[in-house]
């Protein structure tokens, strides 16, 4: 087994480097200083390819679900080689010659040829987001030719899903990534890197006994609150980076233990994000009042985030409770010193951490006054969604499932950000009727499946059509069949939508200028769009779809351009009978969209739900399953596609589109008992 450490792996494989005196470009440096109280996290390679290919590849894929803390490991391994570290957030964007045009403007150009220079480059997804899918490819070509014949790799860190979409653009153009994948800290590792953490917050005092022991028991009861993602959640390093955080604001860590111990003490990243704000209203205390009964109604936690949000989302903030004049300006005093040295800022207008600026963005979206600056903001940052919105969202104790319409896309895109490769997640939207007739309200279904585990976890929400359902300018693994809602999609130039994908609704509006329509390497590759109404941008233009995806498309005035070459009219059916049969049969099929280990496959709970079987479903389900089409084997029905389409005369593509072919019909009536 190979040890990818930065001792026995990176060394080796960019040994020769040597550092350049001269100034490099924006976004390109030499770090020049380690990072305090860093802690390695675990590498292991992907099962895209070989467990060994990093040993030789010239290209090395670094991968990890956002904020595991990617970067600091490039920063981290930057400087103990000697390699340049290129941050792709802060380069210019990047295009056919952005390393080319890099090395030759840093003077680097002698030393590549050399093989005395590594490239390590950060940022792939926050590089996708600023480009579009032309430029990103060009810039991908660039690395896939700069990278042959060398002895050092050009190694790139990125998302899940940056890293993903480079390995197939690499792959098409002469590459063999490898693809590393970073881990999560271990319980053991976690309390080593929660010490360093605070140690680092106040070098001039050593980390007490008490306090290792608080780190000790906040991380094993996180463990044990969320045994079911393993090492996925309490081993993340912004949660153990909020824990010495907490930790660190105790003024009396023994009587924290001892809390903790007894039960008093709860122990989630809401409390513990939650402690920190209650220590900070400790500081009320140093402030003398006319009215002393005002204190109690000062600096809540909710008020606090209030303040924070108007720094990071530019509002007003909180109104205050009456005041007298001299108490008025205690406070308005104290308030400009406090907020701005609080723990959860780094700076004016930047979050400490992603945790806590998820908090803040979460408490930020339940104000009518600046949610929808919060959405479009959230919206638009696409596949680098903040990992841990959802986390305050969903488990808000406050927070009742009700999910509003404009919220369903950024809670869905911050449960994908936290994806590792080989996990899956997808969305589903239904009418609360499942369908049979004009509906107000939808159910909301957002399923989570990671590799290696043999249950999925589903989290329901209710939603309304009160506004658009909002879904971002990337979106991925959704299907939504809601009659009377209007669907919004895109936010900036480009939306990208990732197979599979199927939405039937009652208004369709793409904002983007642009539609691509990429395959996934795990589910089937089929996009449909129908819709009642639809509203494209003026300028839009023909949509792009990649090799392997398909797209369809079907409302009036769909047979004009740019949507011609996608036009798609379901089959008509008179019989309603049948027309419900055809209904339940689709719903079978699409529900088999993702594969599961190299299989289409479908939890026996989802397939046998009331939702599923109501009406005629259960006939349906039954004959699906007498003619081998369908199999439940363990806890999952398989779905065996050649046997759909001899059997039963369809594709999943056809169904998604609502085409049948007579011998489909014939299916559904057999099913039926219809002669």
């Amino acid at each position: 087994m190979i040890d990818f450490t930065i001792d026995l792996f990176w060394r080796a494989r960019l040994a020769g480097t040597a550092r350049s005196a001269d100034p490099l470009v924006a976004g390109w440096s030499f770090p020049s200083a380690g990072l305090p109280g860093f802690k390695e996290a675990p590498l292991s390679p992907s099962d895209l390819g070989a467990s060994d290919a990093a040993l030789n590849s010239g290209v090395i894929l670094v991968s990890a679900p956002g904020a595991v803390g990617k970067s600091t490991l490039a920063r981290q391994i930057a400087f103990e080689t000697g390699a340049v570290y290129v941050d792709l957030a802060k380069s210019e964007p990047v295009g056919g010659n952005s390393i080319t045009g890099g090395l030759a403007k840093a003077a680097l150009f002698p030393s590549w040829t050399a093989d005395s220079v590594a490239l390590l480059i950060d940022g792939l997804d926050e590089a996708r987001i600023r480009v579009t899918q032309e430029a990103f490819e060009a810039f991908l070509g660039d690395v896939a030719e700069l990278a042959k014949g060398r002895k050092m790799p050009v190694v790139l860190f990125g998302r899940t899903g940056a890293v993903q979409d480079a390995w197939l653009i690499l792959a098409e153009k002469g590459q063999d990534p490898a693809i590393l994948e970073v881990g999560y800290y271990d319980l053991e590792t976690s309390v080593e890197f929660a010490v360093a953490a605070l140690q680092a917050k106040r070098p001039e005092k050593q980390v007490s006994v008490t306090e290792r022991e608080a780190l000790q028991l906040i991380l094993g009861r996180l463990r044990e609150q969320t045994k079911g993602d393993g090492d996925r959640f309490a081993g993340y390093a912004p949660v153990l980076q909020a824990v010495a955080d907490h930790v660190n604001a105790e003024k009396n860590p023994a009587v924290l233990v001892a809390r903790l111990e007894s039960g008093e003490q709860p122990v989630t990243l809401l409390t513990v994000a939650n402690a920190i704000l209650e220590r900070e209203r400790g500081k009320l205390d140093t402030l003398a009042f006319e009215n002393a009964s005002v204190r109690e109604q000062l600096y809540s936690p909710s008020e606090q985030l209030g303040h924070l949000a108007s720094r990071l989302y530019g509002c007003p903030a909180p109104a205050l409770p009456a005041l007298t004049p001299k108490d008025e300006q205690t406070y308005a005093d104290a308030l400009n010193t406090w907020v701005a040295e609080h723990p959860f800022l780094k700076s004016l207008h930047s979050a400490s951490s992603v945790v806590f600026e998820a908090m803040i963005a979460t408490h930020a979206l339940k104000n009518p006054a600046i949610a929808d600056q919060v959405v479009a903001r959230e919206l638009a940052r696409g596949a680098a969604a903040n990992p841990f919105l959802a986390e305050f969202y969903v488990l808000d104790p406050a927070e009742s499932v009700f999910l509003p319409p404009d919220h369903v896309g950024i809670v869905y895109a911050s449960l994908r950000a936290r994806l590792a490769l080989g996990d899956s997640a997808s969305l589903l939207v239904e009418d609360a009727d499942g369908g049979e007739g004009p509906s107000l309200r939808a159910e909301v279904e957002i399923t989570f499946a990671p590799k290696g585990y043999e249950r999925s976890r589903a989290l329901k929400f209710e939603t309304d059509y009160s506004s658009p359902l909002k879904l971002g300018s990337y979106i991925e693994d959704i299907e939504i069949a809601a009659s009377e809602a209007n669907v919004e999609i895109g936010q900036g130039k480009e939306a990208i939508l990732v197979a599979p994908v199927s939405i039937q609704c009652e208004g369709l509006i793409i904002s983007a200028d642009r539609l691509i329509v990429e395959p996934s390497r795990t589910g089937q590759q089929v996009v449909f769009l129908e819709a009642a109404t639809f509203v494209g941008a003026d300028s839009a233009s023909m949509p792009t779809v990649r090799s392997g995806a398909s797209l369809a498309a079907s409302w009036p005035g769909v047979r004009s351009y740019p949507w011609t070459a996608f036009a798609s009219d379901p089959s008509p059916v008179d019989d309603q009978r049948i027309v419900e049969g055809l209904r339940r049969f689709r719903k079978f099929v699409i529900a088999f969209r993702s594969h599961s280990k190299g299989e289409l496959a479908r939890y026996q709970g989802k397939i046998e739900s009331g939702r599923m079987t109501k009406g005629s479903g259960q006939r349906i389900l039954d004959h699906l399953v007498s003619c081998k089409i369908l199999e439940l084997v363990g806890p999952m029905y398989i779905l065996y596609p050649d046997e759909l389409g001899a059997v039963a005369g369809a594709t999943y593509a056809d169904c998604v589109r609502r085409v049948y072919n007579p011998k489909t019909i014939d299916f559904v009536k057999a099913a039926l008992g219809i002669m």
